[in-house]
């Protein structure tokens, strides 16, 4: 038996871990407004351009807000393809997922890719998402050389979890109080009231998602965008153009086997100050590009980390440190009387949930209707599944004791063998939890 904590304990940290940006090869961006060499390679944003001036295409000040937040970042860029010329525009060539050990990070940024990429390396990276990893996407029309290489670099990708990438075009922001929020209460959008891109790609979601892919539309698109679909090399393959739907999206998440995958529809809502368009520091951008990092970067299940009984109320309350996002509800809790077996009827006892930034508050109520006596809380195994889609395997149980407020009994102990003061109406008393039960 182990004590649970009566006091709060550490919480665990969802901000901590490798993260790998995948930058395009040098020169092989900014065809709408780089006019030469230098240009065309600051046009794909890099966690090391630390510019604030006018008008810059820099992600410094979001990778100092990750390592601030306990992340390592690192970056890796697609080489030039072989015999590429020395100047000039170019493309890039694909990096060889299949040969990399990619169980070290907990996500991988898709940031200003723009190569083609071949079937072993896209069935490595798929199969990184489904073994627990997470990936974001980001398209950009100035990641490309032209209007379908960034879109299309994604969309291989993508179309493994029945998503795609449409082409850069509109400026606007999205907003809580406009209605834009599809799912305004996934935890992604804690604190976020507002937020913006300038040229903008949204992502295509399925009117059905692939088995065994579940896809959360979070936020909407507006007005016109263009498709994808671009055939002649004349207009560098601009896409058709249309009024956006339901199935458009500004920001989209999604789950596959043990992982997840983030669509997200612009890279300059997280540029440095004075970024092209808009930056970090505008609306609510900085909070929602620590809230998707949190989110993808999560593959832990959900732990409890703090509880406690107070006797005068006869309320037990515990913190897990995730957001549960509606999975967990009074129906996978029993309370039984440990000494008769008998479970506590569903108008005994209440609960009630609240949600924060990444974490959830659980109080449950006794009410006087329930007799004196032992008691144990029983969740069972996989009955707890946080907003990532990690599920927790074991049960949890935890034991405590109703007792009369002026019980005659004498002091009662913790497990530390600490006393409670009979005349102490507050009580806190012994709460414990087994070891949790491992898969069976």
């Amino acid at each position: 038996m182990q004590l649970v904590c009566l006091e709060p304990c550490e919480p665990r940290r969802h901000f901590a871990g490798d993260l790998l940006f995948i930058r395009g090869a040098d020169r092989s961006g900014g065809f709408i407004e780089a006019t030469n060499d230098t240009q065309r390679t600051e046009q794909l944003a890099d966690i090391n351009n630390a510019s604030t001036s006018a008008g810059n295409h820099g992600w410094k000040q979001l990778a100092d807000l990750l390592r601030t937040n306990g992340y390592t970042v690192t970056q890796i860029k697609e080489p030039l393809e072989s015999g590429a010329p020395s100047a000039g525009q170019t493309t890039g060539a694909a990096i060889r997922f299949e040969t990399m050990d990619l169980t070290p990070y907990e996500a991988i940024v898709m940031a200003s890719n723009n190569a083609v990429y071949g079937s072993a390396s896209i069935n490595a990276l798929e199969a990184y998402v489904r073994g627990g990893g997470g990936v974001m996407f980001i398209s950009d029309g100035n990641f490309g050389s032209n209007w379908r290489d960034s879109p299309n670099s994604d969309t291989q990708f993508l179309s493994r979890f029945g998503l795609s990438a449409n082409q850069d075009h509109g400026t606007y922001s999205l907003k809580r109080s406009a209605g834009d929020f599809v799912s305004a209460n996934h935890p992604v959008l804690f604190g976020v009231d507002e937020f913006d891109g300038e040229g903008v790609s949204p992502i295509v979601v399925p009117s059905t998602a692939p088995a065994g892919v579940t896809i959360t539309r979070v936020a909407g698109a507006r007005g016109t965008t263009w498709n994808n679909n671009g055939t002649s090399a004349g207009n560098l393959y601009q896409g058709s153009s249309r009024a956006v739907n339901s199935r458009d999206a500004s920001l989209v998440l999604a789950n596959a086997g043990a992982g997840r995958l983030i669509g997200h529809f612009d890279r300059n809502t997280f540029f440095n100050t004075n970024g092209a368009g808009t930056d970090i520091t505008r609306f609510d951008n900085r909070q929602l590009a620590l809230n998707l990092f949190n989110w993808v970067s999560d593959n832990a299940a959900p732990a409890i980390v703090s509880s406690s009984f107070t006797q005068s109320t006869r309320v037990l309350r515990f913190r897990l440190d995730d957001n549960l996002n509606g999975s967990f509800t009074r129906s996978d809790i029993r309370l039984r009387n440990r000494k008769t077996g008998e479970n506590l009827p569903s108008s005994a006892w209440s609960l009630n949930l609240a949600e924060g930034n990444g974490f959830t508050d659980a109080a449950i109520t006794i009410r006087s209707a329930a007799p004196l006596g032992p008691y144990q809380l029983r969740i069972e195994r996989r009955m707890l599944s946080d907003d990532s889609g990690n599920v927790r395997s074991g049960a949890i149980r935890y034991n405590f004791t109703i007792v009369a407020g002026n019980s005659p009994s004498g002091a009662l102990r913790r497990a530390s063998g600490e006393a409670v003061t009979e005349d102490r109406r507050d009580w806190l008393l012994s709460l414990f939890a087994d070891e949790p039960i491992i898969n069976a």
